[in-house]
């Protein structure tokens, strides 16, 4: 018996991890309970910091589950924005061999949470740097969870950005047709905010980035099975923004424009 069609939100997770990189189980296992839970389409995601030497098998192993599994299974990677020149860990040679491209803020992220400057304005300036210029990279479909920023050693919440940067920020989104990922364990990432304080603040940059044109993509950042296709707060971000199914991008068009 086919499954009933769900709703956008609900048929695809854009971002899942596996045993290639930092998951506890495989691209077999991750489609499988994508499957389960009734999504469309999965996307494996995993993090590539320059060379991927099991990227072979990874392909491999993703079009197995693809012709096995009743969901749709993409192979993608989570690179690292490099700095605030919007460099990003993935070679095109690696690149154009991927369905999906995200890129973060990481551990390596010169600028912002390795030797982020003193000044508050010139931290903050390095991300809008970062965001702007990765955006504008052929390499890049999404910016995976924005304004990660809370774990670093110089944090920021999503308050301390004015207006003006926010706006820098999602135009150059509209204007290159990046995809801004509302990722479901955003949250995680402020450990001093309350889920409240954090759904909020980050629901008034949603609203502002839709305001602007932006198309969203949703992902679980699922680093087990147990957690694929796990879209809940997701979808109450979306819902204090004002967000829709109507603001989200048709995930298997989302690679479209780094192809052509």
């Amino acid at each position: 018996m086919a499954l009933r069609r769900t709703p956008l939100l609900g048929r695809y997770d854009a971002h899942t991890h596996t045993t290639f990189s930092d998951g506890r189980n495989s691209v077999l296992e991750n489609a499988r309970a994508a499957e389960a839970v009734g999504l469309e389409t999965v996307v494996i995601a995993d993090h590539i910091f320059g060379e991927a030497p099991w990227l072979d098998e990874m392909l491999r192993q993703v079009e197995a589950a693809d012709a096995t599994c009743g969901v749709k299974v993409l192979a993608g990677a989570e690179g690292v924005i490099l700095n605030p020149d919007g460099e990003v860990s993935l070679t095109e040679e690696v690149a154009e061999r991927l369905d999906f491209i995200l890129v973060d803020f990481g551990g390596m992220t010169k600028g912002i949470a390795l030797d982020p400057p003193a000044r508050q304005s010139r931290l903050i300036a390095n991300v809008v740097s970062a965001v702007t210029k990765a955006c504008e990279s052929p390499l890049v479909d999404a910016i995976a969870h924005p304004l990660n920023l809370g774990r670093f050693p110089a944090v920021l919440s999503p308050v301390d950005f004015s207006a003006a940067s926010l706006i820098e920020m999602a135009t150059a989104f509209e204007q290159t047709g990046t995809a801004f990922e509302i990722m479901n364990q955003l949250p995680w990432w402020f450990p001093d905010h309350t889920i409240e304080r954090i759904t909020a603040e980050y629901a008034d940059v949603l609203h502002l980035f839709a305001r602007f044109g932006v198309r969203f993509v949703v992902g679980s950042d699922a680093h087990s099975c147990c957690g694929v296709g796990n879209l809940r707060w997701c979808e109450r971000v979306m819902s204090a923004a004002g967000l829709g199914e109507e603001h989200l991008l048709d995930l298997p068009l989302a690679g479209e424009r780094r192809k052509h």
